[in-house]
């Protein structure tokens, strides 16, 4: 058996909600919501679940234990945190001035060289 699509998933996902909705509905339970449809719009990729948390309500994805400063103290897993613009900026300054005066440290050594 050859590996499904996303969209052969999707649909295998809402046909067993739907199934388990019917067993519910038989034996007197209230009914649940059904999946959202495959055509539903999505947040975009850029969302990350850690964005909308202050970092004292972020979880560990692995044993779901309170993280600290982006590391879980169960585990040890590490979440990615960008880098804010501001350190950013300063990294690229700092690499493009030493790659600036590497260069004119090669070229001062070669015209030297040369003559």
């Amino acid at each position: 058996m050859g590996k499904k699509t996303r969209t052969e998933k999707r649909a295998e996902e809402a046909r067993i909600l739907a199934e388990m909705d019917e067993a519910m509905a038989a034996q007197g339970a209230q009914e649940t919501e059904v999946a959202a449809p495959a055509e539903e719009v999505k947040e975009p990729k850029k969302a990350k679940w850690y964005q909308d948390a202050t970092p004292s309500e972020i979880h560990c994805k692995h044993c779901k234990t309170l993280m600290e400063n982006g590391v879980c103290p169960n585990c040890g897993y590490h979440i990615y945190v960008p880098m804010d613009k501001k350190k950013r900026d300063k990294i690229r300054w700092i690499v493009g001035g030493a790659c600036l005066v590497a260069f004119l440290i090669v070229f001062i050594w070669l015209k030297a060289n040369t003559q």
